[in-house]
């Protein structure tokens, strides 16, 4: 269980439930607790009825404290001036806010909080830096932006103020998830740790529509055909001109609008539409309501426009259409074109809606199966999961969960107490002659316990216990200087240093699997120690031992593929997830040929062939995408020998299209001037030389063998470096190729 801190942009009570309020429900259900931090305010308020309503509304609620509206969620309203977004009242706010805060989560006993914010003004609020030294102040073990709009281009916002704001929250957060891809293309730049999920429905609620509820009193009377928008009726992102055209036009449909008129943006003005007879405008309806409207709707709409504002949304009625097994017609805007399996997708002009609209009515769009189907799959459940799968992988759930609470503690000391404890938790000396004994180990532990943790403490500590051969005891230092400090020096120079490991090969094994089973540490550290301890499970020939790192890289291989993020991932080379599969199957594949596994070896390189297929080099990052080329050519190279083996011309095609992509890749004029310490072009260069030769169209045997022999040996040597250097070693690595040498009755008649 962890503690999440939703700080919205929206109350809990507002008409119009969006994301805020749904992410925090769905964040409760998994089983967390959640503090949900109603709107701070984006814009200066409007001198309004409905804006001077909220203001009432707030000041009666910000001396309250935080109401429980289920066991584990709380809805808080925070003490701030409202629209002080700037200067003396910023600073006033950010007192104020940061301040009661602290107070409401000790209150709630709140530990290590996870911060889950949409409000990109957070950072002008809020220190969210992780702690580098046990005086930071953040009271957050992490914190994520939940990017939903491009809310600097709604109307009368402060957009330069916004803009600059988000620029610097999504550099400073752990992680960013967008809604659409060109939001998570825009924000990547910023922070190599940006995910897309789009918007998505609660499905079991817009499911009700299915069973023909009784129509409300108002629509009884309207009609049919009936064309419904559901939603805040707005003119910036609504094509109002073109939808008053179609109605016109088509004076036999009816055209049914629900949803406030003119929420974000005061100026929408519906005269028009209000002057058709075949318009009806019916004004916001309870959430509750939805599904018996949506229920008796002939086709349900979603007439955008194509602007600035529309090409970074996702429009949540998508989904909720779908889920109800509406027929949706909607504009082509990019968030929605990965699914129009489900949808009749156009642009922006009354023809092009005419034409789609009357395809749905004769049923000629996507079936109700297929739509329901879609719907099915992306519900506020599902997606919550796949996020919080993403903030494990990132080693950050854990920190929200275990880690000490970022709030100085409250408890009553003795002055002894606070003389001793200080003193003997930063003393190395002190601590080292504390620790020769039980009873001195149990007094630091408790010590440990009550007091934040002291890096230069941790960092005296860590490698002497390595050197002890302590490596559990180490591996809870790790443990906690990364919940606690968000630091990971000492492991990274362990996996990335030789020199810093044990000496013996028994031991880096036996440091190596303690590190590898953490559950805590991020998936990057704890994939790349199996990583280490597969190749010395190799190096000491050990069977079993093998066996068990394939299966251990087997369930980081299976996770990292069913990733929708790992094919675009723009993180760092250490960091990468693309990376990580690759030197996973890399890995995996060195363990099957030590163990003259064919069949395991043949599957593996399918399997990277799989996912060679959805994987474009380009889009992840520049400097990673050159580095795993040589791993990605050896997992591929695979492929030509058990094609050679089993004479499958169809697989020896595919695997020579796959590495000829990366070859290319590798020779591309962004990478001319790399420096890295492989040379991957020139790898790849002899790889596909001998890739050539292997075409089975070919029909010299000895050439074609020959060249076999060649891949056999560059699948464990970086080179070959002339033909009596190659001889001298091919004997070496044959015995792991004894199931591709065998004959083959199909081999021999082809030859």
């Amino acid at each position: 269980m962890a503690d999440f801190v939703v700080l919205a942009t929206a109350d809990w009570d507002h008409r119009l439930w969006t994301n805020k309020q749904h992410t925090a429900l769905s964040l409760h259900r998994a089983g967390h607790r959640v503090l949900y931090v109603e709107s701070l305010g984006l814009r200066p308020p409007r001198a309004d009825r409905q804006d001077r309503q909220r203001i009432v509304k707030r000041l009666r609620r910000m001396f309250n404290p935080p109401r429980q509206v289920e066991p584990g969620l709380w809805i808080w309203s925070p003490m701030v001036i409202p629209g002080g977004t700037r200067g003396m009242l910023m600073r006033i706010n950010r007192m104020l806010l940061s301040g009661s805060l602290a107070w409401v989560l000790r209150r709630l006993r709140f530990r290590s909080p996870l911060l889950w914010t949409y409000n990109p003004l957070t950072g002008r609020y809020l220190n969210l830096k992780r702690r580098a030294a046990a005086s930071t102040s953040s009271m957050f073990s992490a914190a994520v932006y939940h990017c939903v709009d491009r809310i600097h281009a709604q109307p009368g916002m402060p957009a330069t103020l916004i803009a600059d704001s988000e620029r610097q929250l999504c550099r400073t957060v752990n992680v960013v998830f967008t809604t659409s891809p060109d939001l998570q293309a825009s924000l990547m730049r910023l922070n190599a740790s940006t995910y897309h999920y789009g918007n998505v429905a609660d499905q079991a609620h817009f499911a009700a529509a299915l069973h023909a509820p009784r129509a409300p009193e108002p629509l009884a009377g309207i009609p049919k055909p009936r064309l419904m928008f559901v939603g805040a009726i707005d003119s910036y992102k609504l094509d109002l001109p073109m939808l008053a055209a179609l109605a016109r036009q088509r004076s036999e449909w009816s055209f049914v609008m629900l949803g406030p008129v003119g929420e974000a943006d005061p100026d929408t003005s519906i005269t028009a539409l209000q002057a058709l007879p075949n318009v009806h405008v019916m004004g916001l309806q309870p959430y509750d309501d939805l599904p018996a409207w949506l229920a008796h709707a002939d086709v349900a709409l979603l007439p955008l426009q194509e602007n600035t504002y529309t090409q970074h949304m996702f429009p949540m009625k998508f989904f909720e259409y779908l889920a109800a097994g509406r027929p949706v017609v909607a504009t082509r805007i990019p968030a929605l074109r990965p699914y129009a399996s489900g949808a009749l997708l156009c642009p922006p002009d009354a023809e092009a809606f005419d034409a789609a609209i009357a395809m749905a009515l004769e049923g000629d769009g996507p079936p109700l199966h297929q739509r329901l189907a879609l719907a099915a799959e992306h519900t506020y459940e599902s997606r919550t999961r796949k996020m919080l799968a993403d903030l494990q992988r990132e080693g950050l759930l854990d920190a929200a969960s275990s880690g000490r609470s970022m709030l100085r503690p409250q408890a009553r000391t003795w002055p002894l107490q606070r003389l001793l404890m200080p003193a003997l938790f930063r003393s190395v000396r002190l601590r080292n002659l504390c620790g020769r004994c039980e009873a001195g180990r149990k007094l630091l532990g408790w010590i440990d316990g009550q007091h934040p943790v002291e890096p230069r403490v941790l960092d005296a500590q860590i490698p002497r216990l390595i050197q002890k051969g302590m490596y559990a005891e180490a591996l809870v230092l790790m443990e906690r200087s990364w919940l606690e400090l968000g630091r990971n020096n000492h492991l990274s120079h362990l996996l990335f240093r030789r020199g810093a490991r044990p000496k013996a090969l028994e031991e880096q094994i036996a440091l190596f699997e303690t590190l590898g089973s953490s559950t805590r540490l991020p998936l990057s550290y704890r994939a790349y120690c199996r990583v280490v301890c597969a190749y010395r499970a190799a190096e000491a020939n050990d069977p079993e031992l093998m066996r068990a790192s394939l299966a251990a890289l087997d369930a980081v291989a299976t996770g990292l593929e069913k990733d929708p993020n790992t094919p675009l991932c723009r993180q760092g080379n250490r960091f990468n997830r693309a990376k990580l599969l690759i030197s996973c199957y890399a890995t995996s594949l060195r363990l099957h040929l030590t163990l003259a596994d064919r069949s395991g070896a043949a599957r593996l390189g399918r399997r990277a062939l799989q996912f060679c297929a959805r994987l474009d080099l380009s889009m992840i990052e520049t400097d990673t995408s050159f580095r795993l080329t040589r791993n990605l050519m050896r997992v591929l190279a695979i492929n030509a020998v058990e094609a050679w083996a089993s004479a499958d011309v169809a697989l020896y095609w595919q695997a020579r299209q796959a590495l000829q992509a990366v070859h290319d890749h590798a020779h591309r004029p962004e990478h001319d001037d790399r420096e890295v310490q492989e040379d991957h072009r020139g790898f790849a260069v002899q790889v596909m030389e001998r890739v050539v030769l292997i075409d089975p169209a070919l029909a010299e045997v000895a050439v074609r063998l020959r060249a076999t022999e060649d891949l056999m040996l560059l699948l464990f040597r970086a080179k070959i470096v002339n033909d009596a250097w190659g001889a001298e070693r091919l004997p070496g690595v044959l015995p792991c190729f004894e199931g591709f040498l065998k004959p083959h009755p199909a081999t021999s008649s082809t030859s």
